[in-house]
């Protein structure tokens, strides 16, 4: 695994992925919160990490800011950085109605512009899969974190093989292929939707670069252990979270929580 500069394309592509689904990503069940039930599920499970006591957390990856926004509510003076600014549009409205003092930036998770050591606590839901190089975010994160700070990474694992998207282009003939596009492009002028047209094709592209993240569907949690090993983490721990309250019904792959502290 490579651990120099991530692919300039690569993360292009994932910004305006994650940009584009901004609007939507709260619906998701296992995104956004929806019952009482899961919001006190969330809660319970950020202060087990970050403890009651106040401290200074950073939110990498922080998409609509749901878990920032809880963090802040416990107590805890909370930055949440995300390089989809939909979503950091989105976070920091939801801040604002909830009366929250919360920073927010737009940054690269990769990239940090915190000096060296700032941060008590840093936590990441469902980023590190993301990423074109998991171990350059790893050792950012270790960066800014104060020495005994600790790393706290939430993660799944979807499926172990890169899974090839169907696109529309596997078994059809040039021709064919711009006749496809043609027609995507004439209906979405007839109803005036052209502005859904950048958005899907930006879709099947990232689709398709996707596969080259080295953890396209996820980490077991056995390599994200010894990946946090190598970096030299200590005191590690991993849990399974695979109650239904946090996912908003039964998870369908396993979920769990690794927690270290950077020497």
């Amino acid at each position: 695994m490579a651990s120099g500069s991530p692919q300039p394309r690569l993360t292009k592509l994932i910004r305006l992925h994650w940009n584009d689904r901004a609007t939507t990503f709260d619906a998701e069940a296992d995104h956004g919160v929806h019952s009482r039930d899961q919001r006190d599920a969330w809660a319970n499970l950020l202060s087990g990490i970050a403890g009651t006591e106040p401290r200074c957390v950073l939110d990498v990856g922080c998409g609509t800011g749901v878990l920032t926004l809880m963090l802040a509510e416990i107590g805890h003076a909370v930055t949440g950085v995300d390089f989809a600014p939909r979503m950091l549009k989105i976070a920091e409205q939801k801040s604002r109605q909830a009366g929250l003092a919360v920073r927010f930036r737009l940054e690269n998770v990769t990239a940090l512009s915190d000096p060296d050591a700032t941060y008590d606590i840093v936590i990441a839901r469902h980023v590190i899969w993301a990423l074109p190089d998991p171990v350059l975010g790893v050792r950012e994160w270790l960066r800014v974190l104060r020495p005994g700070g600790r790393l706290a990474l939430i993660e799944g694992h979807r499926y172990s093989k890169p899974e090839t998207p169907a696109l529309p282009t596997a078994k059809k003939t040039p021709a064919e292929s711009i006749r496809s596009v043609l027609r995507i492009f004439y209906y979405g002028v007839k109803e005036r939707k052209t502005a859904l047209i950048p958005a899907k094709l930006r879709y099947l592209t990232y689709r398709r670069a996707q596969t080259e993240l080295p953890f396209p569907g996820g980490l077991p949690a056995e390599r994200l252990v010894a990946l946090l090993q190598a970096e030299g983490i200590r005191d590690l721990r991993l849990t399974p979270i695979m109650d239904p309250a946090l996912w908003g019904g039964d998870p369908q792959y396993p979920r769990y929580l690794a927690v270290g502290t950077r020497a």
